[in-house]
């Protein structure tokens, strides 16, 4: 038999319609199932993006509170190991207004040779030196006076990032100066009044 010869029967009224009709049908609901799919990983992805945008957040704020903390542990350092010098016997391990006295003293004891200059012309007389810790940092200390106050300067090697830049503050009633000079840092610390004490750290910066 032919294909001629196969019997034929026309399609009722409507079936192209209704089939295109179920083809569109079947073609949106394919559709919303892929919006669907793809919700969720972009929800998803927006999720990993505000978490990754949290944890930078909290790592800037802990390295901020890290650094504001690292000061006030070296503030607190400092002033701890003025007053601690204050205590009868410990100002000075060598007493002295030479310069070339204080100087040599300190050869052999730490691996820096700190600048030692006596100021008593300009009102600020040399009274010796000692060794000292400074929040872990072996440090030399020079002591100056000015009428009845004693003033020490906390002397150390500092490059880089560890450079110190002038500043002053004033903690529990002590003024403390701060500056760097050819790769060391200095601090002064005293009650003297603040005008004063910043003579003095000109005086120091000099070469």
């Amino acid at each position: 038999m032919t294909q001629s010869q196969l019997p034929f029967w026309a399609a009722p009224n409507g079936l192209r319609e209704k089939i295109e009709q179920d083809v569109r049908a079947a073609a949106k609901a394919e559709g919303s199932r892929r919006r669907a799919w793809r919700k969720p990983r972009v929800l998803a992805a927006n999720g990993m993006a505000l978490a990754a945008c949290l944890c930078l957040v909290a790592l800037s704020a802990w390295s901020v509170g890290a650094s504001y903390q690292a000061r006030d542990d070296q503030r607190r350092a400092i002033l701890d190991s003025h007053l601690r010098s204050l205590a009868p016997g410990h100002l000075t391990d060598v007493t002295s207004t030479d310069q070339h006295t204080v100087k040599p003293w300190f050869a052999g004891k730490i691996d820096f040779s700190p600048p030692v200059v006596d100021h008593a012309p300009d009102g600020f007389p040399l009274v010796g030196g000692r060794v000292d810790v400074v929040g872990g940092h072996t440090v030399a200390a020079l002591v100056y006076s000015r009428a009845n106050h004693l003033i020490n300067v906390f002397v150390q090697p500092a490059s880089g990032s560890e450079l110190l830049p002038a500043s002053a503050y004033t903690s529990r009633g002590y003024h403390v100066v701060s500056w760097s000079r050819d790769e060391m840092q200095f601090r002064a610390v005293s009650d003297l009044n603040l005008r004063e004490l910043l003579q003095l750290r000109d005086l120091l910066q000099q070469p």
